[in-house]
C-alpha cells in the first residue's frame, strides 16, 4: 500500500537561516507559532504534482461518462476517427 510521506518541517526563522542551502527535493512545511504557514519544494516536483492532478482529475471525468453510458466501442471510435481523417492510411 501506498503511505504518504510526511514533509520535513522547519520554523520560519529555520527557514530563513537555512534558505540559501536547503535540500526541497522533498517537500518543506514552514510553521510559525506551530502552525502550518508555508509548503516549499522544488519547481520540477511541483509541476508533476500538478500533471498527477489533471490526470486525476480526467480520471474523474471518465468514470463520470461511463457512469452516464456516454461510451463507444473501440471500433466505433476507429471509424469515427477514420472518418474524420484523424488516423492516416498507415494505422488502418
Amino acid at each position: 500500500m501506498y503511505t504518504v510521506k510526511r514533509p520535513r518541517v522547519t520554523t520560519v526563522s529555520g527557514f530563513k537561516k537555512e534558505i540559501a542551502t536547503m535540500d526541497v527535493n522533498e517537500p518543506v512545511l514552514v510553521t510559525q507559532n506551530g502552525e502550518p504557514l508555508y509548503v516549499v519544494q522544488d519547481p520540477a516536483q511541483y509541476e508533476a504534482m500538478q500533471e498527477q492532478m489533471a490526470m486525476l482529475k480526467m480520471i474523474a471525468l471518465a468514470e463520470k461518462d461511463v457512469r452516464a453510458g456516454r461510451v463507444v466501442s473501440s471500433d466505433e471510435l476507429f471509424k469515427g476517427l477514420e472518418e474524420k481523417g484523424a488516423l492516416d492510411d498507415h494505422n488502418s
